[in-house]
């Protein structure tokens, strides 16, 4: 059946309009380029009785346009809202549409022009796909746009995107996607075929409107997964997130789960993590160091607290955790608990927060801006005395850590200074054994373990002190004390092994540092840190060729001492040990410098694992697939055989595990049970820091849109 139904645009929509009863095919007429040249003005008559409206749209409608080869959407020109009283108009747009055939190298006569009438009342727009393009995953993918245009939906230009579950109840979804999928069900039912593309209009009335239906070409059969299955595993997760949600272990009715919330693992790890990644970020951090670090300077001290959770194959942050790790303790317990329920609330209501929810919804420090923004707490039945009680601990709280920052930083700098020499230590007794298996992982150990305790626990309290800081001087710049600019300047003034590297780099580019004195000291790195299947610089010379950096001053004689200092005075902020500024420096130096010697023990205990899994006949592919206490757990109690049965037996059960879950399509934040079915990705705003702008070209959506 659906081979003689997609022949052509024009051919498909005549065929579906009188076979579908859940949706609207809006009067169509078509004719091929042929009998424009041969007759244009009998085609015009025809146009000018057919539409009485006084809005049509002209629209391609190719020979090799959404056929079983090729879906070639976008490729051609459709003019929309052409008024039916203008014959020039009419002919223009008509030879429009030619011309972008011959364009695109089509010149073939039989190509055909369609002429509707133009859709109203138009209130969302867009394309589904019945499946996800790339893979065939069970998932209607909608992208979308609100409003009366439907510009968008010609162009490619759609900004908006909801996944829903193929198997779930039309119920549960709003009124306007319900009625959607009631259409495309119908679609899929007449045409017998499920994996289609199809354009749409949903009217202020909830009609549906079908504008094009093409097969999805970019799949195939073979590919596609069981909604069954994906539907056991949704059930399964839904379950763990609800019993996590409802646990009663921290303050706060319920859980938020988020990829960019705290620690990030969307950007550290990844989406889809393998194992060894997952399981050593969490050893080393998320796990335990992550709140230890933060109550050392007066957080709030969490027990058996971990901080990452996975669903499927997606690592997220439960923000519960997040959020009650970033109260000062000196807080009122009652107060507490008051904050936390406005925090998730706040979330949920604004989900598009989440990657800035230290800066948009949390009170973790004091700063110049604090005052206006802890007023947006009477809006949420915060009282004024509750508001100066927050005001005033907030206070008493980030002076305490100004005044212990020396301190801090002192505890922070023997840190680094063990982390190095135990390295060295740790390397040195190991190039003087044998290197065998036993003793590679055992050096491993060794190196992950200081990792945890003189480099992400530190880290973890250093980079708190960091975001303080630096929270102070953002802050400065909204109480217009310093400008933008100079806050942009500040920043990237501020010497850190950072700023060491952009400043080698170019030295390296400058011929005045040689490749042998760069890679001894930045060979290390990564750009996967955990990921041991990533060859470290070392291995992968050809980044070097590709950086390209310029060296950027700073001029200081912008700096505002007289407003700074009333600043201060007027929000009783004591910097009597160390100024501002310094403050500042140092806070972001000691963060930068920790996270780059604990890399090096990540790295060089990657490359350890890896070489003993090749002494056991393990490729680092095979290796990425176990947990790093499979690794360390059994080593040393364990004969060579029995060890490489046993990881055999973890690697298979890993596998089979990822690929039954590499089919689930997961959101970027999940408040409710319901985000394992409908997916939604929160509109977000990117954090720069740099005074420089990026034009450039707009990447076509429509190529965009079809990715999973």
């Amino acid at each position: 059946m659906y081979e003689e139904i997609f022949t052509s645009k024009a051919a498909t929509l005549k065929i579906l309009k009188n076979k579908l009863r859940k949706s609207k095919i809006e009067k169509l007429y078509n004719f091929t380029v042929n009998e424009w040249i041969t007759d244009p003005n009998r085609i015009l008559g025809i146009i000018s009785k057919t539409f009485t409206s006084h809005q049509i749209i002209i629209r391609s409608s190719a020979l090799d346009e959404d056929t079983w080869e090729s879906s070639h959407a976008g490729y051609y020109e459709s003019i929309l809202n052409v008024n039916t009283k203008s014959k020039k108009l009419i002919s223009q747009a008509i030879n429009s549409v030619i011309r972008s055939y011959k364009k695109n190298g089509n010149e073939n006569i039989q190509n055909q022009i369609l002429i509707q009438e133009q859709a109203k009342n138009i209130a969302y727009s867009g394309v589904i796909f019945t499946r996800t393009p790339n893979h065939g995953k069970p998932y209607y993918v909608i992208n979308y746009e609100r409003g009366s245009s439907t510009d968008g939906v010609t162009k490619g230009e759609i900004s908006d995107t909801i996944k829903i579950f193929r198997g779930i109840n039309l119920l549960k979804l709003p009124r306007h996607w319900n009625f959607l999928l009631k259409s495309v069900r119908e679609i899929e039912r007449v045409t017998k075929y499920d994996n289609l593309d199809i354009e749409f209009g949903i009217t202020k009335k909830y009609n549906i409107i079908i504008f094009q239906v093409r097969p999805l070409v970019s799949i195939k059969e073979k590919n596609m997964i069981s909604t069954k299955i994906i539907e056991k595993h949704i059930a399964q997760l839904k379950k763990e997130f609800n019993d996590k949600s409802n646990a009663k272990l921290l303050p706060g009715d319920y859980t938020i789960f988020s990829d960019m919330t705290d620690w990030n693992p969307a950007e550290i790890i990844g989406n889809s993590p393998r194992n060894l990644d997952y399981s050593i970020y969490d050893y080393i951090i998320m796990q335990s160091t992550w709140h230890e670090g933060r109550s050392r300077i007066g957080y709030n001290k969490l027990k058996k607290c971990r901080l990452m959770h996975k669903f499927g194959n997606k690592p997220y942050v439960d923000v519960r955790s997040s959020f009650n790790s970033l109260l000062p303790h000196n807080i009122d317990t009652s107060l507490k608990n008051k904050l936390i329920h406005y925090y998730l609330h706040k979330l949920k209501k604004f989900p598009y927060l989440h990657d800035k929810a230290e800066f948009e919804i949390l009170f973790t420090c004091y700063d110049f801006s604090i005052k206006d923004r802890l007023m947006k707490l009477k809006s949420y039945n915060f009282t004024q005395n509750e508001i100066n009680e927050i005001e005033s601990n907030l206070l008493e709280f980030t002076n305490t850590i100004i005044q212990n920052f020396p301190q801090l930083s002192k505890e922070c700098e023997f840190s680094i200074n063990y982390l190095k020499k135990n390295r060295k230590k740790i390397l040195n007794q190991l190039n003087n054994s044998e290197r065998k298996y036993n003793e590679l992982i055992f050096a491993a150990e060794q190196l992950l373990r200081d990792c945890k305790e003189y480099g992400t626990k530190p880290f973890s309290l250093m980079a708190r002190i960091a975001f303080i800081a630096s929270n102070m001087l953002k802050s400065l710049v909204s109480s217009n004390t310093i400008t933008q600019q100079y806050y942009d300047e500040f920043m990237q003034s501020i010497e850190t092994t950072l700023s060491e590297f952009q400043n080698d780099v170019i030295k390296y580019q400058n011929n005045t540092m040689t490749k042998k004195q760069f890679l001894k000291k930045y060979g290390h790195l990564r750009p996967g840190t955990y990921d041991i299947c990533i060859p470290h610089y070392n291995q992968n010379h050809q980044f070097l060729e590709e950086l390209k950096l310029q060296h950027i001053s700073f001029n200081k004689k912008f700096l505002p001492k007289k407003q700074l200092k009333k600043a201060l005075e007027s929000h009783d902020l004591i910097f009597s040990q160390i100024s501002l500024f310094d403050f500042i420096k140092q806070a972001i130096t000691k963060r930068e410098e920790l996270k780059f010697l604990f890399t090096k023990n990540l790295s060089d205990a990657l490359e350890l694992l890896a070489e003993a899994g090749e002494k056991l006949n393990f490729s680092r592919s095979e290796m990425a697939d176990l947990e790093i206490s499979s690794i360390l757990k059994h080593y040393k109690n364990t004969n060579k055989n029995s060890l490489i049965k046993f990881w055999r037996k973890k690697i298979k059960t890993q596998k089979t595990y990822f690929l039954q879950h590499e089919s689930l399509v997961l959101p970027p934040i999940i408040s409710s049970d319901k985000d394992f079915e409908i997916i939604t990705y929160p509109n977000t705003k990117p954090n720069y820091v740099t005074t420089k702008k990026i034009l450039s070209f707009t990447i076509n959506h429509a190529e965009l849109s079809k990715s999973d």
